[in-house]
């Protein structure tokens, strides 16, 4: 899928809800900060009610600890309002490794 970047930030881990969403604490600039909710973009995992959905949001687990300084780089919203959006740890994509 070809994605348009509309705004890069730096942000602070939260929380892993699934396999492919997670929440995060975004820095705006000008000690202005927004808690959102990512949908990782061009990710579609199992659902957390079977169990290869609970191993796929494990794997998410293990790649990114919680409160990690991560890049959120946005390509707009979902239906369900979530930010879409392509994850960074240190220079890399998480999107690419799932």
């Amino acid at each position: 899928m070809n994605f348009v970047t509309y705004f890069t930030y730096k942000a602070i881990l939260n929380k892993i809800v699934d396999a492919d969403t997670l929440d995060a604490t975004l820095d705006l600039g000008f000690s202005v900060f927004k808690k959102v909710r990512c949908r990782l973009a061009g990710i579609n995992a199992p659902e957390m009610s079977t169990p290869e959905g609970k191993v796929a949001k494990q794997f998410l687990v293990d790649l990114l600890p919680l409160n990690s300084e991560i890049t959120v780089e946005s390509k707009g919203y979902d239906k369900y309002g979530r930010s879409i959006a392509i994850i960074y740890l240190n220079g890399e994509s998480i999107n690419k490794k799932l």
